[in-house]
């Protein structure tokens, strides 16, 4: 069966100046939760996940910040070059981050050749240029903004990169260099009540090849190399702290032919994290091995195995994964999942409290799929995460939490009757057993969510997308606004029949003017307008 859902309804990541950034396609995704600190930094959240749980990798293999984890959400790549990301937790997570993943992979490009330019409310600009054939793609990327929240928080952004794939006989080669330099004010950010700024400098390099299907036999091997400099400034632009990190990952893995019903899943991961500069130098290794034998029958596929785990100061460890896909009919599908996982904090969290241990996610699912038609589809599922060693952000220390029970439910329909329209709907519900109502990230969560994504392309001509995160969010002590969210996106892009290489783009931000802070106690953004020129050729 055809499922075209999520290429339709973010299909404005791969064309328009609105979603240029990883995180604004993102954004689109219903299961994945952005909190957006004004335009400048972003932090995920899969499950009702802190974002120490949740982040992104690329063709399988996870992108980490080895310093702050608040970057997890960062990928110096414009959006447009890769496809609409795939949200995996459970046995889809193994080895993902500690909740929940979003995973990008490279895609066929298609000639392409455009210039774009922006202007918005906020002094908000923006402007660049891309092109593509059908296996190479590059790109520049520009954008400044002043008070893009607090009045003392301006931006400024570049970022350029490359892709490169080489399609063989049998393999898939793929290459991508990209780096981004961001400038912002940082008052308010992350509890910070000091007028001071950051300065980050991201690079990456990624290499990798496949050889199959994923979804069948296959092999896969890739590797990265990532640096990040981070520094804080106060109001003079004299150095607070210049932090150096760098990450090196290589993974290989691959799945058997099936043999009498019999196939086996195999993946060897290595990561090498270094921090220095103005924090105690320091690094650290983690490799895992996971081997899983999947039988597949007529009605089900189960699979069940062991992740070795190896971490740096840290005994080793043999994590279980199960999981059972059970067809009750053509288009229903029953799945439970049992895993584990484990974590070491990002090094500015044991920087502020070298105390803390590593975190250790225990997870159960169990969902249901029904495919309605060729069009349409739902799912329903229910969550219990166990997550030991918890930690949170409050009043500016690392705090342990102990032991944490998070338990949840969370069900979408999707509805996508053509090329030319779709929409997304997207309901969570969250619990965590805890009395904590001052923590800025772990503790604060939205106990019932709702987002809602639509596209619709009429007349030829005209092109809306909407997108609406509706949330009650726990009760919080630091968070000055009140507990109810309703922040809306809506962009309108129109290509004159006259000119048919332009589009004029129009896009409103938190159209409803909502006074919710996505961070407790940082100032929300105003409602603000952006609008936007793309010539293609």
């Amino acid at each position: 069966m055809s499922i075209v859902s999520a290429s339709t309804i973010s299909v404005l990541a791969q064309d328009g100046v609105n979603t240029r950034q990883v995180w604004q396609v993102l954004d689109t995704e219903p299961e994945v939760l952005v909190n957006v600190q004004g335009l400048a930094q972003q932090d995920l959240s899969i499950r009702g996940g802190s974002y120490t749980g949740s982040g992104l990798s690329i063709n399988g293999l996870r992108l980490k910040s080895p310093y702050s984890a608040h970057w997890n959400a960062e990928f110096p790549i414009l959006g447009n070059l890769l496809s609409v990301p795939t949200v995996g937790t459970g046995i889809d997570n193994v080895s993902g981050h500690l909740v929940g993943t979003a995973d990008f992979s490279t895609r066929p490009l298609g000639d392409a050749r455009q210039v774009y330019a922006g202007l918005g409310t906020e002094e908000h600009y923006a402007g660049g240029i891309y092109a593509s054939s059908e296996n190479v793609g590059g790109y520049f990327d520009w954008e400044k903004a002043r008070r893009i929240d607090d009045s003392e928080n301006d931006m400024e952004r570049s970022s350029g990169g490359a892709v490169l794939r080489i399609p063989t006989e049998e393999w898939n080669i793929d290459f991508i260099a990209a780096g981004q330099s961001k400038d912002y004010g940082a008052y308010g950010y992350y509890g910070l009540t000091e007028d001071v700024s950051h300065l980050l400098d991201d690079h990456l390099i990624h290499a990798g090849a496949t050889r199959g299907d994923t979804d069948d036999a296959f092999v896969r091997v890739s590797g990265l190399y990532r640096d990040i400099r981070d520094q804080t400034l106060d109001d003079t632009a004299s150095t607070l702290t210049n932090v150096f990190s760098r990450n090196f990952a290589a993974a290989v893995e691959g799945r058997t032919l099936e043999v009498q019903h019999i196939a086996l899943y195999l993946r060897s991961n290595l990561e090498y994290e270094r921090v220095s500069g103005d924090t105690a130098a320091a690094d650290r290794t983690r490799g895992s091995l996971l081997l899983m034998p999947e039988a597949h029958f007529e009605r089900f596929i189960l699979k069940a195995g062991v992740n070795a785990v190896f971490q740096t100061a840290e005994s080793a460890v043999f994590l279980p994964a199960f999981g059972m896909d059970w067809f009750l009919s053509d288009n229903g599908i029953i799945s439970l999942s049992y895993t584990e996982t484990k974590q070491q904090p990002d090094f500015q969290t044991l920087e502020n409290n070298p105390l803390l241990e590593q975190q250790h996610s225990k997870n159960t699912e169990l969902g249901f799929k029904q495919y309605l038609s060729e069009n349409s589809d739902w799912k329903i599922g229910a969550f219990f995460r166990t997550l030991e060693n918890a930690s949170d952000w409050i009043g500016g220390t690392a705090t342990d939490l102990g032991r944490l029970n998070i338990s949840g439910l969370d069900a979408s329909f999707s509805y996508y009757p053509n090329e030319h329209l779709a929409f997304k709907a997207y309901y969570q519900w969250v619990y965590k057993d805890t009395a904590v109502n001052d923590g800025l990230y772990e503790t604060d969560y939205p106990e019932h969510m709702l987002n809602l994504s639509a596209y619709w392309n009429f007349l030829d001509q005209f092109t809306v997308q909407f997108s609406q995160t509706t949330r009650l969010q726990t009760e919080n002590s630091v968070r000055t606004s009140d507990d109810f969210g309703a922040l809306a996106t809506l962009g309108l892009h129109y290509n004159p029949s006259f000119a048919q290489n332009v589009r004029l783009s129009f896009l409103v931000d938190n159209l409803w003017g909502s006074n919710f802070q996505p961070i407790p106690g940082l100032k929300s953004r105003p409602t603000t307008v952006f609008t936007g020129l793309t010539v293609g050729w």
